[in-house]
């Protein structure tokens, strides 16, 4: 950075690019603002840390165009002032359209996606989303979800949060445990093609399908997501939270 002088109003509103260049500015920041925006959209919900698009991209457009004129001194403050200017009303723009288009709303803010219904994964949801299991069981863990009969419906809302409805206590289905491998509470697997060592409910590790079965009969691939991978439902809660 070469010498300067200090409270030069040219250098520190304009710089040295002509007036031309100021409309070049408004170009890129429209070009840039999109790009931005599209690419976030597709970061998926819980990638922009509970943010909307629109939050996320105004956060990540000011840092920049706030800061760096603050301290560079070769980075003209009208440059910025145009580009936070800019960025502002693109924001009350799209916010304004979205309210009148709910075919753009869907686009840009996205919708909420179900990933629980009676207490069975829905799968494709889930790969829509690019969601894992292990972070969806570990949010319904936080709920005090034990096992995935309990659930009646959970979705992925908007905002990357989550938000779960129960079935009654007594309600509750045989259900796929949530207990992480650490736990001891956590069951082994039984492949498709084993016999079932004791009667009763089955649960499948890739949706959460259950099934009734006798003892010595012979596990099958699951009828929803031919999964191959199966172990002992839980019946209802199992532990008391306080």
């Amino acid at each position: 950075m070469g010498a300067f002088e200090a409270f030069d109003l040219q250098r520190m509103f304009v710089g040295d690019a002509n007036w031309e260049f100021t409309l070049e500015v408004v170009v890129r920041t429209l070009i840039m603002y999109s790009y931005a925006l599209l690419l976030i959209r597709f970061l998926g919900k819980r990638g922009r840390a509970q943010l909307s698009p629109f939050e996320f991209v105004i956060i990540i457009s000011l840092g920049s165009a706030v800061g760096d004129p603050m301290f560079v001194p070769d980075v003209p403050l009208l440059h910025s002032m145009v580009v936070i200017a800019l960025v502002v009303i693109l924001n009350r723009g799209l916010a304004y359209a979205t309210e009148k288009n709910d075919r753009l709303d869907a686009f840009i803010e996205s919708e909420t996606a179900c990933l629980v219904r009676d207490g069975r994964l829905l799968l494709e949801g889930m790969r829509k989303e690019q969601l894992s299991k292990e972070e969806l069981f570990s949010a319904l863990r936080e709920s005090g979800v034990e096992q995935l009969g309990q659930v009646k419906r959970a979705y992925l809302e908007p905002s990357g949060r989550f938000t779960s409805y129960l079935y009654p206590p007594k309600d509750a289905r045989p259900g796929l445990p949530l207990y992480p491998a650490c736990d001891d509470l956590h069951k082994e697997s039984v492949a498709a093609g084993d016999e079932a060592s004791a009667s009763g409910n089955f649960a499948c590790r890739r949706c959460g399908e259950t099934l009734s079965l006798m003892a010595g009969r012979r596990l099958q691939s699951c009828p929803v997501c031919n999964g191959e991978e199966w172990t002992g439902a839980m019946e209802g809660p199992a532990l008391q939270t306080t």
